[in-house]
């Protein structure tokens, strides 16, 4: 964030300056952090109440180098006593992207693909010589995001912003804190259904992100072919919408879809212009396609040429857990995609191990946690990957965690329960074989990447 006298800070957040020296009320303010061990020269440290108070850790922050600290109340140290700390940080971000060259906002919602999209873009921006602002780990809800504004280096043209929502309103509260130029939907598919109650419910939250675009001219949305209307803003005059897919319906689309040790590569095709170009990515899992669309069309919403983001991919880096290739001993090849799961996302991973297996002619190992917060339907989102497993050649099915059982109910084949990762990883070296292709995904809950850190620990190529 650009710099800003403590003094300003406080009459943003609304707040009002408590044992501050009238000397320290104009130091300046450049971050901001919740956690006291992250605080740094210059941040603001806003006191949470979670499973911790975070006023207890105030002189913690003030030691490490806090200006102040935002509280509901004055403490001991200097500190800006406002009504509400999150809406506090919620507000100075807010105000931080009002001034004069703050950078354009692109905001990334979806049910799956959030993270790849974001990445990827990213990539391409800066491989282009911008310079970008992006999401970090999972701070996409209403503390991490103005986290990330105001983390944000003051010349940043660009933030690239993960939108995260498990509720109604969650995407219009952080549209309205980091107000998007360009919003970008990446798939509208079954998650966190027991919030949201059904799957059209689900699609007009994430259109809350297209309803809160600028109308006019200045605005692009970008987003699949075939998303639901709900999801796309309907009746919002945007300036421009740039569809993505596999059919020559869709603006961008991908044909040629193939995978070398190098990674993914596919043809791109431009409708309106006829234009074909070549495009490849130093990853893996043909399912990345889409979410590698959506980040050329956020690219060409931001004014870049097509050539241009294509040759941006392939300096792309995936954050960790997701969609990550490695061999181990015994000539066993897994597929890490261990971060977070969904019945899409499960279906996508399934698909492209059975893809891989085929290939080479390999057992196809399926390690699957559980799908959490799927509401009522819980069960029978389980019995169809169940049944997906079937479908396409899964030859041992490893289930991990109390509603993973329901995966094998559809399963007929051979098939082995875990209650909980470190039981799986204590097991599951006896039961691989020499050449199998393994397959890791689950919720983050379930903790699968304990067992993929075992797997390399005990297994790794000497």
């Amino acid at each position: 964030m650009r710099p800003v006298s403590l003094e300003k800070a406080a009459e943003v957040m609304r707040g009002t300056l408590h044992g501050v020296p009238n000397e320290r009320a104009e130091s300046p303010v450049c971050g901001a952090a919740v956690d006291s061990r992250m605080v740094r020269e210059g941040h603001l440290f806003f006191a949470m109440k979670g499973r911790v108070d975070g006023a207890d850790f105030a002189p913690e922050a003030m030691l490490r180098g806090a200006v102040a600290v935002v509280g509901e109340k004055p403490l001991s140290v200097p500190t800006v006593v406002v009504d509400d700390v999150q809406a506090a940080l919620g507000e100075l971000a807010r105000w931080s992207l009002t001034l004069e060259g703050a950078p354009t906002v692109v905001g990334i919602t979806g049910s799956v693909g959030k993270t790849t999209v974001k990445d990827a873009l990213a990539a391409i921006l800066r491989s282009a010589g911008r310079r970008v602002g992006a999401t970090e780990g999972n701070f996409n809800n209403e503390i991490g995001l103005p986290l990330t504004v105001l983390a944000a280096d003051e010349k940043a043209e660009v933030l690239v912003l993960e939108m995260g929502a498990t509720h109604p309103g969650d995407i219009a509260h952080l549209s309205r804190i980091a107000p998007p130029g360009v919003g970008v939907l990446t798939a509208v598919s079954p998650v966190h259904l027991d919030s949201f109650g059904s799957l059209e419910a689900l699609a007009a939250t994430k259109g809350e992100l297209a309803m809160s675009l600028t109308e006019g001219s200045a605005s692009v949305l970008v987003c699949p072919v075939d998303a639901p209307e709900a999801a796309v803003g309907p009746g919002r005059e945007i300036g421009r919408r740039i569809t993505f897919g596999r059919t020559p319906e869709a603006d961008l689309y991908a044909s040629a879809v193939s995978e070398q040790d190098s990674g993914l590569s596919f043809t791109l095709h431009m409708k309106d212009e006829g234009r074909e170009i070549e495009v490849k990515a130093p990853v893996f899992g043909t399912h990345l396609v889409e979410p590698l669309l959506a980040a050329i069309g956020g690219g060409l919403a931001l004014g870049m040429e097509p050539e241009e983001c294509a040759h941006g991919l392939r300096r792309l880096r995936r954050t960790g857990l997701r969609g990550e290739v490695y061999r181990l001993r015994e000539d066993i090849i897994v597929y890490d995609d261990s971060y977070n799961a969904s019945p899409a996302a499960v279906a996508a991973v399934l698909r492209y191990g059975a893809e891989g297996a085929r290939r080479q002619n390999r057992r196809l190992v399926a390690v699957l946690g559980g799908m959490f917060e799927l509401g009522s339907a819980a069960r029978e989102y389980h019995r169809e990957a169940g049944r997906l497993a079937v479908e396409v050649g899964v030859d041992l099915l490893i289930c991990v965690g109390d509603e993973a059982r329901w995966y094998a109910e559809a399963f007929p084949g051979e098939s082995l329960h875990y209650e909980n990762a470190e039981a799986v990883a204590e097991g599951v070296e006896s039961v691989l074989q020499e050449g199998d292709y393994v397959v890791v995904k689950g919720s983050r809950g379930v903790g699968l990447d304990r067992l993929t850190r075992k797997l390399k620990e005990r297994l790794a190529l000497v």
